[in-house]
């Protein structure tokens, strides 16, 4: 089963590019000590290394997780919403290393043809993607306003001095100054 198949989009999402490689994932092991009298546990921060691809669609990141040794599935483990991206960086002098940071926190990806000279287009393609949907988001939230126009009718009415018309609710005749009784 191919990555593409394990994948699951939203209406309208598609797959824009895909990286292979690993990802870093920290998880908490706890560790058994042998005391005198019992046996103590202690809780140990520990590196966790999973192959897959990573896979940019217009909406998210998604880290789809190989899995067997022989068959070679794949699961989506994890995503990341491009709406709530904080940030990429990248680093790493032997092993190249590329940090994804979101509201959830930070994901590390060790990705195959992502070094120091590729990451800029790297980032750049997704933050152009995000400055979309939030220019689309802005354009959905922006209220939209309606002018109303109002039109008033203006009742004419003869000036009983000179025969000229004058708008009823006017007190005086434009043509002639006479007061309309």
């Amino acid at each position: 089963m191919s990555w593409q198949q394990a994948l699951i989009l939203n209406p309208g999402e598609h797959v824009l590019h895909s990286w292979k490689g690993d990802c870093e994932r920290r998880k908490k092991e706890l560790i058994e000590k042998r005391g005198l009298i019992r046996k103590k546990y202690e809780e140990k921060q520990a590196k966790q290394l999973t192959s897959g691809v990573l896979a940019l669609t217009n909406q998210r990141l998604i880290w789809l997780e190989r899995r067997g040794k022989l068959s070679k599935t794949y699961r989506a483990s994890f995503e990341i919403n491009l709406r709530e991206l904080l940030g990429i960086t990248a680093g790493g002098a032997i092993r190249k290393w590329v940090s994804i940071t979101d509201r959830a926190g930070e994901s590390i990806f060790h990705l195959n043809k992502v070094g120091k000279k590729e990451i800029e287009p790297f980032r750049d393609m997704i933050m152009r993607q995000v400055e979309k949907l939030r220019e689309a988001d802005a354009a959905l939230a922006a209220p939209t306003v309606q002018k109303e126009v109002v039109t008033r009718e203006v009742v004419m009415v003869p000036c009983k001095y000179c025969g000229g018309l004058m708008p009823q609710t006017s007190t005086f005749c434009p043509n002639c100054a006479a007061k309309r009784t």
